[in-house]
């Protein structure tokens, strides 16, 4: 795995936490945004409350992923390997 792709995993995990959500939600928008890129279908809704967390989070997903010179992959499984166990505590605490 590659510095950039890390540096682009934890811009994904800043904003996740920017935003008050968990780790576990980054991956999950991650997944999705990286199946759209690739001409896949998605099942996750990308607007899930009042405030569109989903909806902000997968915006800087895609600018992260559409950026020139990173490796989209690289990036999904970087944020993957990053990610905690399931049940973990969400990235920012109050």
């Amino acid at each position: 795995m590659n510095d950039p792709a890390r540096a682009a995993a934890e811009r994904i995990f800043a904003a996740a936490a920017e935003l008050g959500t968990t780790r576990q939600e980054a991956v999950l928008v991650t997944r999705a945004v990286h199946a759209v890129k690739n001409g896949r279908p998605t099942d996750v809704a990308l607007t899930d409350t009042d405030q569109h967390r989903r909806r902000k989070l997968a915006h800087v997903v895609g600018t992260v992923l559409w950026e020139p010179g990173l490796d989209a992959t690289a990036v999904l499984e970087a944020v993957t390997a990053a990610r905690r166990p399931a049940g973990a505590e969400p990235v920012m605490a109050g």
